[in-house]
């Protein structure tokens, strides 16, 4: 069971895997966008980044970094996406990469870097993030309802991608979708651009060590806010390096001191102009403004609600909030596992969403979400007939399927889509539960299907 795209960005990291005997496979999640559209995408909010932000022209600055990114580059196996790195007159720590390949360096970054090994692990850092495609990944997972049904329609295909994307609140800066990353995905770079790093010889525990004195030093305050805001800490850097470095061919590394040329890069950094306050654009959709909806919950059951909805849901399950404040998930302590790829699937549990699809069609947006869903998943198929129901007096589907377990090896889950059209977008509810359990999940389900709450007037 491979729900991971379906969770959008609610689940709190569940801790490494302990105890591997070979080393962890890094490779690219479930993602509703091409690899060709995320170079689109990065081309085009490139544009919108060196309109709001300074980038150094200057020839020392500029190969410098390039240098670095360029040995960096060659480790890589296979096809890989067009990488550029530039530097960005700014003296908050940090870097940034687009989906696709362009990639940004602050020059407060390169004035607090101990030595050219931490720069180069920050860029190799930030290169997982591109190859994995965590951006789009995590932009595919948190608008499952919208993006299946754009694609259907060709609506991507018939201009520029950000202008679209903006309407969903697919945007950029620390607190945008595409920028901000889970502790899993942060863990996946750190173990990628560890390994370029090594080939390039380069230290790669210097990588973690300059995560973790910006740590020390200040964390989520001044300079270094805007790097922890979109790089959480996974824990444990240095031991999760050291131990993926057991895996490496025997080498030596270049000394680990400051070199003339990052001596030069600081010099020419301090006289550069104070440069000038970019404008921020982009941002999550919120929910609206108003008081939560109100419902009495059932005995031994407790409520979400925010101001679109209301569900009740077990007691002893827990539930974790989207950042666009109409998402959640609800699942029992067990109920989320670690996927193939490290990150969190539903293995029993409830996710649930609102967004604004394509139409008003209530069933030609049902069938788009299903077929969206089923993208890439051939074990999930429907399991009977598509069914019309009344939910707090609007309009429902439910379609019933079923898809391998998650949870328990070797056996089957059933899966139900709830489907809602309200006059604000519509909702959606993916109940998931193991056969072995549906006995006890299949009554709890229907309580929370009666128990949903809309808003009026919206």
């Amino acid at each position: 069971m491979n729900y991971r795209r379906l969770i959008p960005q609610l689940l709190l990291p569940l801790g490494l895997l302990f105890g591997a005997e070979k080393q962890r496979t890094l490779k690219p999640g479930w993602n509703l966008f091409s690899p060709d559209q995320d170079v689109q995408m990065g081309r085009e909010y490139a544009q919108e980044i060196e309109r709001q932000f300074q980038i150094v022209s200057d020839p020392v600055l500029h190969n410098y970094v390039n240098e670095i990114g360029t040995k960096l580059m060659a480790g890589i196996e296979g096809k890989t996406f067009p990488f550029t790195f530039k530097v960005v007159n700014d003296p908050s720590i940090n870097a940034f990469a687009l989906p696709g390949g362009p990639m940004y360096v602050h020059t407060g970054l390169i004035a607090a870097a101990d030595n050219k090994a931490q720069i180069a692990g920050v860029l190799g850092h930030e290169m997982g993030h591109v190859a994995l495609r965590h951006g789009t990944n995590q932009a595919s997972k948190a608008n499952l309802i919208q993006i299946p049904a754009m694609i259907a329609g060709g609506i991507f295909d018939k201009g520029g991608l950000t202008g679209t994307l903006t309407q969903l609140g697919i945007g950029l800066g620390a607190n945008g979708v595409l920028m901000k990353f889970s502790r899993t995905a942060e863990n996946d770079s750190d173990l990628f651009g560890a390994r370029l790093v090594h080939k390039a010889g380069y230290n790669p525990v210097e990588l973690a060590r300059f995560f973790e004195k910006l740590q020390a030093e200040g964390g989520r305050n001044g300079r270094f806010a805007e790097m922890f805001a979109s790089h959480p800490n996974p824990g444990n850097r240095i031991k999760n390096i050291e131990k993926d470095m057991k895996f490496y061919p025997q080498r030596e590394y270049m000394p680990s001191a400051i070199s003339p040329q990052l001596t030069s890069a600081r010099e020419v950094i301090k006289r550069l102009p104070a440069p000038p306050k970019p404008q921020q654009g982009g941002g999550q959709v919120q929910a609206p403004q108003g008081p939560p909806v109100s419902i009495n919950a059932p005995q031994g059951f407790r409520v979400y609600q925010n101001s679109l909805y209301a569900i009740a849901y077990p007691g002893d399950w827990a539930g974790r909030n989207g950042q666009d404040g109409v998402s959640a998930t609800v699942a029992p302590q067990d109920g989320i596992v670690r996927g193939q790829n490290g990150q969190e699937d539903i293995g029993h549990g409830v996710i649930l969403n609102f967004g604004r699809p394509q139409s008003s069609d209530l069933n030609r947006e049902t069938e788009q979400l299903i077929r969206g869903m089923q993208q890439g998943q051939p074990e999930l198929k429907t399991a009977g007939n598509v069914q019309s129901v009344r939910v707090d007096g609007l309009d429902g589907r439910i379609v019933p399927m079923t898809n391998v377990s998650g949870l328990r090896r070797g056996e089957r889950e059933n899966v139900i889509v709830l489907t809602v059209m309200h006059r604000s977008g519509m909702f959606m509810g993916i109940f998931v539960a193991p056969e072995s359990r549906w006995r006890v999940a299949e009554p709890e389900f229907q309580e929370m299907m009666r128990s949903l709450r809309f808003a009026r007037g919206q």
